[in-house]
């Protein structure tokens, strides 16, 4: 462990003790931190997202990273005409999800599933996709168009939000990498519910091309709830220390109770610690405070 010049035995059996002892408090230190799944908000960015029983299957993915891209985006172009850019690839117990997000609009994150036979094999000719996931999330991303001005007033707030008050949302990247939420900002993402807009997607399969003045005359002529349509805020405390604040999650669901200008939808609040698991890319803590089903704000 030593690379100096000749010591005493003496000296030379006390600094090996030493540097011993360092050596494993530096190793315990190591193991405790690996052992804990929490990290805070601010510096997860996908890292250490995981899948059941997909250690085996997250090696041959990576070994097989490039066949996956780029099966994965044909795969999407052919399927749903719609170009999208592969953030990360996740072994799971039978293949590789994959994490994409669309190119253009409409805007969306999904993900994908190529299967890993019992040989260590990829097979892209079998990729899949569960089943509804990917008109939903193209769906949300028609929303997004369709309520893009409406959808600034809600961003706005929220930048302003975080601005005075010490809270913070997910990171970005930590978005690309372990999201499939549809549409998804760094504070909200958005969620169609069962069979609405289904019209709208029905159009998208025929003319992915359409602007976002030709979604938004198609909408005039559907009839949504705002209950189909289902915007959760999450939020989380700056400080690495604090718990969510009750105060704070008042002012937050007081000033969405009151605001106008917001896009239709069921509006869902939630607030945070500062930590978020690893594994699963959401806080596990019970400590949140929540306005959910069946207490949701309502926005027509």
């Amino acid at each position: 462990m030593l690379h100096t010049k000749k010591m005493g035995m003496i000296t030379a059996s006390l600094l090996g003790i030493m540097l011993l002892g360092g050596c494993m408090k530096g190793e315990a230190e190591k193991v405790k931190k690996e052992a804990n799944p929490l990290v805070s908000v601010e510096d997860y960015t996908g890292e250490g997202y995981d899948l059941p029983n997909g250690k085996e299957n997250d090696k041959i993915a990576e070994a097989n990273r490039d066949k996956i891209i780029s099966s994965t985006e044909k795969f999407f172009l052919n399927t749903y005409k719609t170009e999208v850019k592969v953030h990360n690839i996740v072994g799971n117990k039978d293949g590789a999800t994959v994490f994409v997000e669309s190119i253009n609009e409409p805007r969306f994150h999904t993900f994908a599933v190529i299967p890993i036979d019992n040989k260590g094999k990829v097979r892209p000719e079998g990729i899949w996709t569960e089943e509804g996931q990917v008109e939903l999330s193209i769906k949300s991303g028609l929303y997004g168009m369709i309520y893009q001005e409406q959808l600034k007033t809600l961003d706005t707030y929220l930048e302003e939000f975080l601005k005075e008050y010490p809270v913070v949302g997910k990171q970005k990247e930590a978005i690309q990498k372990t999201s499939s939420t549809g549409f998804t900002t760094p504070y909200y993402y958005i969620s169609i519910a069962g069979e609405s807009l289904d019209g709208l997607y029905e159009e998208y399969m025929k003319d992915p091309q359409k602007t976002k003045e030709d979604w938004q005359a198609e909408a005039k002529n559907l009839m949504s709830r705002p209950e189909d349509f289902l915007i959760t805020i999450q939020l989380f405390m700056k400080d690495k220390d604090a718990n969510p604040d009750q105060k704070l999650f008042n002012q937050l669901v007081s000033d969405i109770e009151r605001m106008k200008g917001l896009s239709p939808g069921s509006y869902s609040v939630f607030l945070n610690d500062n930590t978020i698991n690893k594994g699963s890319a959401n806080n596990t803590k019970e400590n949140k405070l929540e306005l959910n089903y069946p207490n949701e704000i309502i926005k027509p």
